[in-house]
């Protein structure tokens, strides 16, 4: 990839929405080359879809983090199938280290909660090895454009914190609109108002609305491993952490350019590095440099990898 390429991806990264036009004159190209260079990129399968994240919480809903580790001998398709087919599991992924399978579960109580794993490990009961779960506190989001072009200014996309939200009401025009939206988030007016049998005014309005109220993003999603990278999750155990050590820990990630996100989680793990690694040189200094500014913080630490993404939807119904 060139320039312009990574500067589409950064932009489609912001916001998935905004025209061929618009994208043009922002890079300073014809809008033909960004057309030509971004059914390029689908075609060459880097971006892989485009979502709209929605704000789960304003609807009710808790996020939890579900890590398991699974008896390799058994065959696992029936174990993804299920996962893939649950409502209430909106992200899922492959991964490789001492968890083979991580996803997050919306659910509205602790009792949905205790269901789904109960019916998960009822049904999987062979399959299943054994199981983590943490919940979310707050996650820190960088711009694409932090990593793929040393962005150094106004690097953070979103921060998404946990907590009683003010719960926000949708009807099923509203839903209808999610729908498409949250697998297809590209989609122009027109083509929502086809799929959804809503007039475009209609369509317009909601959308407004919707990006005001639950809408966090419509981004695309993209294949690290094409743009060279590997997608490690680093899962750190702290011990005597304060306020200041958790201000410092977040300034360093902050500055870190392959830090993609983070997030701090109540759990077997205190805080989880999502970072971008291009080979194993990268993921030494990486740990050195971790070590060097916060080995006495750490207790201990679980690395895993992200190898294949199963299913990415924020609509838990």
């Amino acid at each position: 990839m060139d320039l312009i390429d990574k500067k589409i991806l950064c932009e489609l990264d912001l916001d998935c929405r905004s025209s061929l036009s618009q994208i043009a004159k922002k890079l300073r190209v014809g809008r033909n080359v960004v057309d030509y260079r971004i059914n390029k990129l689908e075609k060459e399968r880097i971006i892989e879809q485009y979502i709209s994240t929605i704000d789960l919480a304003s609807l009710g809903y808790k996020t939890y983090r579900i890590y398991f580790k699974v008896q390799q001998s058994h065959d696992q398709e029936k174990f993804v199938e299920f996962l893939l087919k649950d409502y209430r599991v909106v992200h899922c992924l492959k991964t490789e280290g001492y968890f083979d399978y991580t996803l997050a579960v919306a659910i509205k109580s602790i009792g949905e909660l205790d269901d789904f794993l109960m019916e998960t490990r009822s049904k999987f009961k062979e399959l299943i090895k054994d199981y983590h779960i943490s919940i979310l506190i707050y996650t820190k989001i960088f711009k694409l454009s932090k990593l793929l072009l040393d962005d150094k200014e106004n690097i953070v996309k979103t921060r998404k914190i946990s907590g009683e939200e003010h719960l926000v009401q949708i009807d099923e025009k509203d839903k209808k609109i999610l729908k498409e939206l949250s697998q297809h988030a590209n989609k122009s007016v027109v083509e929502l108002a086809e799929k959804t049998g809503l007039s475009i005014d209609v369509v317009i309005y909601r959308l407004r609305e919707l990006k005001k109220r639950l809408i966090v993003s419509n981004r695309a999603i993209l294949d690290l491993n094409k743009l060279g990278y590997y997608h490690y999750v680093i899962m750190l155990r702290t011990a005597q952490m304060t306020r200041a050590d958790e201000a410092k820990l977040d300034a360093w990630c902050t500055k870190k350019n392959n830090i993609i996100y983070y997030g701090k989680r109540i759990g077997n793990f205190d805080f989880e590095l999502n970072v971008a690694i291009q080979n194993i040189e990268d993921l030494n200094n990486f740990f050195l440099e971790l070590k060097k500014g916060f080995g006495a913080l750490i207790d201990s630490y679980e690395l895993i990898i992200n190898s294949k993404l199963l299913k990415l939807n924020y609509l838990p119904f």
